[in-house]
């Protein structure tokens, strides 16, 4: 006996996967939670709305290049907002699902994987890999439709958006293109566009510092990758797990820019490439996969309960910002935010007031240490850190982020050189005694802003400065913008500038063929 009822209730199932991601992303935009890496593109955002480009940016870690963290994701969020950017991103992959499905093994379990985990990274708030991987899978719809050249320049342009995403793809596809067949062909294309798409930012902007990565995500990694290698059996597919499993193991051993975000391949992508390839049962593969979906719900799951305090964390950050900008002394100092756990403060503070550090795991332990390597936070190291850094005030929340307690809990006890100057029940606010300054005499700020820096320059003697080194930071002068000042790196990092003329200089980022390739401006030494 037949159910006429049946049939288009089967036609309309495969629409069910955007249906919950439409819920998820109408209930995203409503809660509206600061989670940690939608903060952080939320301050990349403001400062792209306020000038800044992709080569300097003074508010974050002494001076860092945006451009590192995405040649094109802060621009399009100040045409959009970064949570609404996100919003489309997810749309734009579930969409997208219905033509990647086409070929799979298991259509309609695929159109829910690939759902799930955009979701997912959504609700960790991942601006920059969202975008990106909305472009390389629409690079991959372009392979599977033989439109080659066009996926070659999609896997590029994702890797503008985030290197990570065209890495994924051309691990995935590493396997397919060691053979003769048309393929083949199609693995070397995108594997052209890979390395493109990785190697564009990485010449522009070079290596970031290394990104931790714990031995409990690597015991995930193992985890997932032991489920996935049951699952996926079929040459050459079945050579991506252990490719990918060397991958992670070796990036475990040797710290890289990468770390611990390697295991988004293996919860979020891997469970995908196991539904299009394998031959194996649904119920299979739905035991052998389900590390995969416990760790993703897990990592989603304790970055939304972080940010769940969404109307706590954006106003408390208004008294001690009012009080730190009405000190006379914050134009030319920074300050040391060890701030609340949904890290708001990032963008909360960053546009107004110079952060001796930020929201950028990856500059943090490249260019502070201290707070990484065993015993090296002590009381000594911490005092010469401030000098460093020209912090003239430290702020620590009444709930520090996990990864700061160790310093809050040092700071509270009491330190000599930090005496307690105000305090409510979020904040307890230190000035730092003697702060070193970010432009010393008798060198004097005529303006700043997050984009630039003007100063006065009573002499052409080198001037140190408490600056980030960064190829693309010049300092031209304000009457004849042919003249440059030479900017050269110090030991640990910091610039010193030494101008051909006295006058008014003004320092920005500015992207360059000579910045590319590290050159001086005419007249100055090599650094």
């Amino acid at each position: 006996m037949s159910f006429p009822v049946a049939t288009p209730l089967l036609r309309w199932r495969p629409l069910l996967p955007m249906v919950l991601a439409v819920v998820a992303i109408v209930s995203l935009w409503l809660a509206h939670p600061t989670v940690g890496d939608l903060q952080a593109a939320i301050a990349r955002e403001e400062a792209a709305r306020s000038g800044v480009g992709l080569g300097y940016w003074f508010g974050w870690y002494g001076g860092v290049s945006p451009g590192s963290y995405s040649l094109i994701v802060p621009n399009l969020s100040t045409l959009t907002g970064s949570l609404p950017l996100l919003c489309i991103a997810t749309a734009v992959i579930v969409a997208l699902s219905i033509p990647l499905s086409k070929g799979a093994t298991h259509p309609t379990a695929l159109m829910w994987a690939i759902t799930t985990a955009a979701v997912l990274n959504m609700l960790s708030g991942r601006v920059a890999f969202s975008v990106g991987a909305a472009i390389a899978l629409a690079a991959i719809v372009a392979l599977k439709r033989n439109l080659l050249p066009l996926a070659a320049i999609g896997l590029l342009v994702a890797g503008l958006a985030s290197p990570l995403a065209p890495a994924f793809v051309g691990l995935a596809a590493l396997p397919f293109a060691f053979g003769k067949d048309a393929r083949a062909r199609k693995a070397w294309w995108v594997l052209g566009g890979a390395a493109l798409g990785v190697g564009v930012p990485f010449v522009m902007f070079g290596a970031p510092g290394a990104q931790s990565f714990p031995v409990t995500t690597l015991f995930w990694v193992l985890l997932i990758a032991i489920g996935a290698s049951f699952a996926l059996t079929i040459p050459p597919a079945r050579w991506i797990v252990p490719l990918a499993t060397g991958v992670a193991i070796l990036m475990f051993l040797v710290p890289t820019g990468i770390g611990s975000n390697l295991s988004r391949f293996f919860c979020l992508v891997l469970p995908c490439i196991c539904l299009f390839y394998s031959k194996k049962s649904l119920k299979f593969l739905a035991i052998a996969l389900a590390p995969a979906l416990v760790y993703a719900v897990f990592v989603a799951t304790a970055d939304q309960v972080v940010g769940a305090d969404s109307g706590q964390s954006e106003t408390s950050y208004t008294p001690l910002q009012s009080l730190l900008l009405a000190q006379p002394e914050i134009n030319n100092h920074r300050v040391e935010l060890v701030d609340a756990q949904t890290h708001a403060g990032a963008h909360k503070l960053g546009l107004d007031i110079k952060l001796a550090r930020g929201w950028e795991n990856q500059s943090d332990s490249r260019f502070n240490p201290i707070f990484y390597d065993k015993d090296a936070l002590t009381s000594d190291s911490y005092r010469q850190w401030l000098a460093e850094n020209a912090v003239a005030f430290v702020a620590v929340s009444a709930e520090p982020l996990r990864q700061l307690k160790d310093e809050a809990a040092m700071v509270d006890d009491g330190l000599p050189y930090l005496d307690r100057m105000w305090g409510n029940d979020d904040w307890t606010l230190y000035r730092v005694e003697n702060p070193q300054p970010i432009v010393p005499s008798p060198l004097t700020i005529v303006a700043s802003s997050p984009s630039k820096l003007i100063l006065n320059v009573p002499n052409s003697s080198p001037h140190p400065m408490q600056l980030r080194y960064n190829k693309y930071l010049v300092a031209r002068s304000s009457v004849d913008e042919s003249v440059y000042a030479c900017i050269q790196e110090t030991k640990d990092s910091w610039i010193t500038l030494q101008a051909p003329v006295p006058g008014e200089y003004t320092l920005e980022g500015l992207l360059s063929v000579r910045g590319v390739v590290g050159a001086q401006p005419d007249g100055c030494g090599e650094s």
